[in-house]
């Protein structure tokens, strides 16, 4: 029976293992739903659907009630008096509400795409606190394998300085080299307990995402000009320019901003004339105090003159919002493509960083091997091994370090292009 259960455990781990990790796209959406920026699209999504709604009736504005009341009980006191009672109700012409239903569609376009920049914003966020997490788990590795490696050499020396053939300050400089090892692997946890912890305040997960590295985004190149003479013989070794990507989140927010505005533009302009006012009511009438009343159902029809200068400052207020709009656009293209093509720059630059990084680990690596070989063969000195050894401890990190900014350096180009996570 305990040989039967010995052979179902391995069968039965999966369940009890943890959570799956989670991909960076779940970690933004946990932060997203953890800051409630939703809440933002949601009251432009309202307003849209309120437009519509608006955009759908028969009335321009609220209707009024008017009450007016004749007699003349302070003059002649005959007993004449007449009552009246009429609702008015402005009314939406055909061309209010197509600029009305316009203004709705816009209004909610800007709220899907407010919800794709609200995204975007928290994916940049998110992304370089993963990266920080990263990078100081890297430091955190590297640290403990370099108080690994010495107290391995500790233990080496003491057994020799036991045995007489090194002396007691040998010994010594290997203690010091590893409580000077102790030391930063304290600072190196205390640095990944400090990055983890926001990391995990702001999306509540407790393990990095996975894959940690993003697949660099596509990313979009304007034609080449043609050109001539000098410029001519440097054009091979240029790089293409960077396009603006067309599916940017920020950008498509503030073009449908922009569009948002044209529409509220052409309310303003479709309101100019004003709206037709259908009034509705009875009558009550009576000539003396002997005359028998008089009932009647009135109608009455207001037909508004539209002025240019009662409109004007209105329509020079919708005319502001749209240039105001499309400035904002402007200007954030240009800081996307100033983004994206220090983003690229800083991708090539951590690429050649990281060959010379191998480079020197190599370089390093068959020095530090030949300074063991010469102190265990006793014709090195212990001097010469440790600046050895914390030189290849120094390539090393280097290394590790390099190889997660690579990482960072693509996450940063793709957020720079608007890429979201999956």
């Amino acid at each position: 029976m305990v040989t039967r259960l010995l052979l179902l455990i391995p069968l039965m781990l999966p369940a009890w293992q943890g959570p799956a990790a989670a991909t960076l796209g779940d970690a933004v959406d946990a932060a997203l739903a953890r800051a409630e920026q939703g809440q933002r699209a949601d009251a432009q999504q309202a307003i849209g659907e309120a437009l519509r709604r608006k955009a759908r009736g028969l009335l321009a504005d609220s209707p009024a009630l008017r009450v007016k009341l004749l007699s003349d009980r302070f003059t002649g006191d005959d007993g004449a008096y007449e009552v009246e009672a009429m609702v008015d109700m402005p009314l939406l012409l055909p061309r209010q509400r197509s600029a009305r239903f316009a203004l709705a569609d816009a209004a909610g376009a800007v709220a899907q795409a407010l919800r794709a920049r609200l995204r975007w914003e928290m994916a940049g966020v998110v992304r370089e606190l993963v990266w920080d997490a990263a990078l100081a788990e890297g430091r955190l590795r590297q640290a403990e394998a370099a108080l690994a490696a010495a107290e391995t050499l500790e233990t080496t020396v003491a057994k020799r300085e036991a045995a007489g053939e090194l002396a007691r300050l040998d010994l010594l400089l290997t203690q010091q080299d590893t409580l000077a090892r102790q030391s930063e692997l304290a600072a190196a946890r205390a640095d990944h307990g400090e990055a983890m912890a926001v990391y995990r305040a702001i999306t509540g997960f407790e393990i990095l995402p996975e894959p940690l590295t993003e697949a660099p985004a596509a990313v979009p190149t304007e034609p080449p000009r043609r050109s001539t003479g000098r410029d001519a013989a440097t054009a091979g070794s240029a790089q293409p320019a960077a396009a603006v990507p067309e599916t940017h989140p920020l950008l498509t927010s503030l073009a449908h901003g922009v569009a948002r505005a044209r529409a509220e533009r052409g309310r303003v302009r479709a309101d100019r004339g004003g709206s037709p006012t259908l009034s509705l009511g009875i009558k009550h009438a009576r000539a003396d105090r002997f005359a028998p009343q008089d009932d009647a159902l009135q109608l009455e029809v207001s037909l508004p003159f539209g002025v240019g200068s009662a409109s004007a400052p209105a329509m020079a207020e919708a005319e502001q919002g749209v240039t105001d709009q499309l400035a904002e656009l402007q200007q954030a293209r240009r800081e996307v493509v100033r983004n994206i093509a220090a983003a690229r720059a800083a991708v090539i630059g951590a690429e050649q960083q990281l060959a010379a990084a191998r480079e020197r680990v190599d370089v390093t690596e068959r020095a530090l091997d030949l300074a063991r070989r010469a102190f265990d063969l006793g014709e090195g000195d212990l001097t010469a091994l440790l600046r050895a050894q914390e030189r290849a401890r120094e390539a090393r990190l280097d290394l590790a370090l390099r190889q997660l900014a690579q990482g960072r350096a693509t996450a940063r180009l793709n957020q720079a292009l608007g890429a979201l996570p999956e």
